[in-house]
């Protein structure tokens, strides 16, 4: 009797291992197709900006519309940069976004390190400050600082657009890097300070190094808010050979006129196709932590 119980008993085991196995694969497989789910209704519509990139305006305006283009083209990107000045517009772009990321991560490194190091009674309030002025919406700041840079004769030149920029991307870059520089431990610039490094040598050798992670995602953010940004661009910049991607591409469209939907579509993914190279280059830097275990202990 004994072994008919034992038997049971295994059997009732058994069929539990395999229903928690089964509840388990299941809630796995749902998981699965929601990430799926998700990831699809991110990429279609860029895989529908593409297609319709390849596509000749000819098959964009008719009746019927296929997902496969019947006759797929490259003629769209060929007239982008032929008839427009997208070319140059995208040499601005790339140029005043380097510019803009290159000052903020200096500006913000030094800072956030100051707030995160130093005892001053006012760091606390210039930072809270610093965040709600990169809180408050841009359309407020537009006329103001269109006054402020007409007075200094820097309207309508990549400077003024480039101060503007590095002021309003610090405020977002210094609450960034502040949380890295916090998580970084004091005990390794001490060390490096006993051996005979100054303040200055100690961050640049010691903390930026560790700060990495931090400096990267912060510098991928602000070259691509840069890269797109329209609203000051659009305003501050009046000449043709000086704007923006984003406002430049914007004079393809009007209220009862389009260039061409293929054109405008070819924009689309040339002012995407960089930005998704960056980030897939650059992914493999943004692994926090990079400080961890430097101090035994």
């Amino acid at each position: 009797m004994s072994s008919s119980f034992s038997g049971a008993s295994q059997t009732l085991f058994t069929s539990s291992a395999i229903l928690l196995r089964l509840r388990r694969d299941l809630h796995r497989l749902i998981l699965y197709l929601l990430l799926i789910l998700a990831v699809t209704w991110a990429i279609l519509p860029l895989l529908w900006v593409f297609i319709s990139s390849i596509k000749p305006d000819s098959e964009t305006y008719a009746f019927t519309q296929t997902f496969i283009p019947l006759h797929p083209t490259l003629q769209n990107y060929v007239t982008l940069f032929k008839v427009t000045r997208f070319g140059t517009w995208m040499k601005n772009s790339a140029l005043l976004a380097t510019e803009t990321t290159i000052a903020v991560l200096a500006l913000s490194a030094t800072a956030a390190y100051a707030m995160s190091r130093f005892r001053y009674r006012y760091f606390e309030l210039l930072g809270r400050m610093t965040l709600m002025a990169y809180m408050m919406p841009p359309i407020v700041l537009v006329i103001p600082l269109f006054f402020l840079l007409f007075h200094m004769k820097l309207v309508n030149s990549h400077i003024g657009l480039f101060l503007v920029y590095t002021g309003t991307r610090v405020p977002v870059g210094l609450w960034m890097l502040r949380s890295y520089f916090q998580g970084i431990p004091v005990a390794l610039e001490e060390a490096a300070m006993t051996d005979g490094a100054t303040r200055f040598q100690a961050f640049y050798k010691v903390i930026l190094p560790q700060a990495f992670p931090g400096l990267m995602s912060t510098g991928i953010f602000v070259f691509s808010v840069t890269w797109q940004e329209f609203l000051f661009a659009s305003i501050l910049i009046f000449s043709a050979s000086k704007q923006m991607l984003s406002a430049g591409v914007a004079t393809f469209l009007s209220e009862d006129w389009i260039y061409s939907w293929g054109v405008l579509m070819a924009a689309g993914v040339m002012i995407s196709l960089p930005l998704v190279l960056f980030y897939a280059f650059l992914q493999r830097y943004l692994i926090a932590g990079w400080g961890t275990g430097a101090v035994k202990g």
